[in-house]
């Protein structure tokens, strides 16, 4: 992972890490011996004087090359597989290792976008909680004293943070926020949070430049706070030690608010892109980023973003808006 800043990595080593050698060796045999078995089958069927042709379930008018090309599928299909438990098994590692809870911003008119989270992307974050103004006893939600809409996401997002901190503080190593249409990538979003230590003051997401001295995360392309984080926004910020940090009644915008409360806990902005320097948190979705209007230069987002855009969205991204 290429990080430009707040590159602090974990003390304790990663069970999760393998061997590049190691790796390349078990890929070397695998393949050695696939080899060699088609090798010898082919040999036995077609070759050797020993080889029972009757055995061999050839069409008519199926050439040898035909039933090569059968053999090589087949073989593609055994790596394929073999690459997929790998994955699986690292994945695995990595929820039992980056321990993530989501919360999910919604409301009485758009609680049907969240069963789909639910039922998606949902199911890879080790909790899931749901944050409302009405009470949804399918998801189930968490009913909380805001405004339905725009005005009430900074007391959604107030109550929220307070919530985790009472529930579930020690319990999770990060807490992602996302809207309830947006898709992540939980699995990536472990990889990007693997190298740090939760126990540090921790913030990423999409960076915008403006508003607060350090800039702040884009709230629809969601934000991952560490535990620590978590812990200073409620008992600094939250708690009234810092008076310049807005209630849970105000009405402005909640990125740049959440943004405030954040800074004034000495909790700063993280480099959340890849090492070739792409993001991998969008606000928009990905229609935005090749669509000729983006290339206009007037548009609020070039004064915005903290970081080059690169002009393409990159396949490694981690969350992006439905």
């Amino acid at each position: 992972m290429g990080f430009c800043k707040f590159n602090r990595r974990r003390t304790k080593s990663s069970s999760s890490e393998v061997d590049p050698s190691f790796q390349l060796t078990i890929l070397f045999l695998t393949g050695l011996f696939c080899g060699f078995s088609y090798s010898a089958y082919f040999y036995s069927a077609y070759m050797s004087p020993l080889g029972n042709a009757s055995k061999v379930q050839k069409a008519p008018n199926e050439s040898l090359s035909r039933l090569v090309h059968k053999a090589l599928d087949l073989n593609g299909s055994i790596i394929e597989q073999l690459f997929y438990e790998m994955q699986t098994q690292r994945n695995q590692k990595l929820f039992e290792e980056v321990r993530i809870l989501c919360w999910v911003c919604t409301s009485a008119n758009t609680a049907n976008r969240s069963v789909h989270v639910k039922a998606t992307w949902g199911r890879r974050c080790n909790k899931i909680i749901f944050i409302s103004e009405e009470e949804d006893d399918f998801l189930p939600t968490i009913k909380v004293d805001a405004r339905p809409g725009r005005e009430g996401l900074w007391a959604k997002t107030v109550h929220a943070f307070n919530y985790i901190f009472d529930n579930y503080i020690n319990d999770y190593d990060w807490f992602l926020k996302a809207d309830d249409d947006s898709y992540v990538l939980v699995d990536n979003l472990r990889k990007l949070l693997l190298p740090y230590d939760p126990n540090d003051p921790d913030y990423f997401g999409f960076h915008f430049k403006t508003i607060v001295p350090r800039g702040y995360m884009s709230g629809g392309a969601g934000y991952a706070l560490s535990r620590e984080a978590v812990k200073r926004l409620v008992t600094r910020a939250f708690a009234g030690e810092i008076t310049k940090c807005p209630n849970q009644t105000a009405d402005g915008s909640e990125d740049a608010d959440l943004g405030r409360c954040l800074d004034y806990a000495e909790v700063y902005p993280g480099d959340s892109r890849d090492e070739k320097g792409h993001f991998r948190f969008y606000p928009f979705v990905a229609e935005n980023y090749v669509h000729p209007d983006l290339s206009e230069r007037e548009w609020w987002y070039w004064y915005f973003i903290k970081w080059p855009h690169k002009g393409v969205i990159h396949t490694r991204f981690v969350f992006q808006p439905i």
